[in-house]
């Protein structure tokens, strides 16, 4: 089981059993400067994960291969050009984040346009910033792409998204490989081999790859072998050779004691090996490897810290506390059940320890964090840490009740650096209707 010391960044240090850094940065000094609710991210501990995933395709795989951040985990522009530094590939879903990475620094032929429902304006950027892959998620797309791009003077790389009908044991809002998924061409009627023969003979596009996505929070390293054994028999029986061949991403976690620490060259050795294994005697002509982190970068560099408000308890012995954060900075335990351990930031000497509901600020029953943790007392002032906030929270962050999203800070070597100031509503166009 994870220990309470790997759910934080790398840089986290404790004095007296209290947490006092992370980045060597105070963070009740970081709180009284910026205030609560605060995100912040350690640049080490996600420099090292994306180092470690380096090192391991290099150990592991004799032939060219690729990190794509994925950026629905967490994007902003700031952050971007730290992926833009490290050299870093991308996909994303949309225009905005093709816009905010492009503006950042990151070439077209490090980014991969992903999603089930492109708009023509999404596929013309695509086309026009001349990025490496246009990911097509249907046959219906297939022919939408091919449209657009027939009026343009450019043609188009694109990949093939492939449903290979593959259950994952994880929430069923992050399942995206199973045969009932709305993402990927589907195998079994017929349509995924059809779509590649389409593919390969268009004037308009070119098909470089085939790409597939199980979900989040994987565990079980077998899962990519099975899903890329699929796909490889479907390339064998057309009788086509991608130049890529991409995994996907959602390698899990752990958000809690109680999930074991998972290591990442379980998954990285099962996909390289699947790929080495079909190549076989044309070991000297391995296909490019993408692989698509984005939770398992960048979620343990990023700690939520909030302020205690209002306390209670209840009839039968729950006690409350009430954060000045909750669903709106992070919807993930309101959408797929969510687990999360929390941390007092402060001396608990002389209080009892008490089974604490964690609850938000917001007109939602649904509003809470936690729904029961064993914590010191809590009063109202206090600061509390939550780890492993790093990924999918900002991101689908928004601004219920009419809240402002909050401070993000980057910590690196003793700077500290504003990722996104903490939002004033009331300049928002959404708040004053301009």
């Amino acid at each position: 089981m994870a220990k309470k010391e790997e759910l934080f960044p790398v840089t986290a240090t404790w004095k007296d059993g209290i947490l006092r850094q992370i980045g060597g940065e105070s963070l009740e000094e970081l709180v009284e400067e910026h205030g609560t609710p605060l995100y912040i991210y350690d640049a080490l501990t996600f420099k090292q994960g994306y180092e470690t995933l380096c090192s391991l395709l290099e150990k592991f795989y004799a032939g060219p291969s690729e990190i794509a951040y994925a950026s629905k985990a967490y994007i902003s522009q700031k952050f971007a050009g730290k992926l833009a530094a490290l050299g870093a590939s991308v996909d994303v879903v949309s225009a905005g984040e093709l816009l905010m990475v492009v503006n950042a620094g990151i070439p077209g032929e490090k980014i991969h346009l992903h999603g089930n429902n492109k708009s023509e304006k999404e596929i013309r950027m695509a086309i026009e910033y001349r990025i490496e892959s246009i990911v097509v998620d249907s046959l219906d797309e297939l022919w939408f792409v091919e449209k657009i791009a027939s009026g343009l003077d450019s043609t188009p790389k694109i990949w093939l998204r492939i449903n290979p009908d593959i259950y994952v044991e994880t929430h069923t809002a992050i399942q995206t490989g199973h045969e009932v998924s709305k993402f990927g061409i589907p195998i079994k009627n017929g349509e995924a081999a059809r779509a590649i023969q389409i593919a390969l003979h268009s004037k308009t596009v070119r098909l470089t790859g085939i790409h597939i996505h199980l979900g989040s929070q994987i565990f079980d390293a077998n899962r990519y072998r099975k899903a890329l054994n699929t796909i490889l028999s479907l390339c064998d029986h057309v009788g086509w050779t991608p130049q890529t061949i991409s995994p996907g991403g959602g390698w899990g976690v752990p958000y809690t004691e109680a999930i074991p620490v998972t290591d990442p060259v379980d998954w990285i050795s099962e996909v390289c090996n699947s790929i080495v294994k079909w190549r076989g005697n044309a070991i000297n002509r391995l296909p490019q490897l993408v692989i698509e982190p984005g939770r398992c970068l960048i979620a343990r560099a990023g700690v939520a810290l909030y302020r205690v408000g209002a306390t209670k308890e209840l009839v039968d012995g729950t006690h409350i506390a009430a954060l000045d954060g909750g669903m709106a900075d992070n919807p993930r335990p309101g959408l797929y059940g969510a687990e999360y351990m929390a941390e007092l930031i402060g001396s608990a000497v002389g209080r009892r320890l008490v089974g604490t509901r964690l609850v938000g600020r917001y007109c939602e029953s649904g509003d809470e964090l936690i729904h029961q943790t064993p914590l010191p007392e809590l009063v109202r002032g206090d600061l509390i840490a939550i780890p492993v906030s790093g990924a999918y929270q900002l991101s689908m962050a928004s601004n219920y009740n009419l809240t402002s999203r909050p401070c993000v800070l980057w910590l690196d070597n003793g700077t500290v650096e504003v990722l996104h100031k903490r939002e004033e509503i009331d300049s928002s166009s959404w708040w004053t209707g301009d």
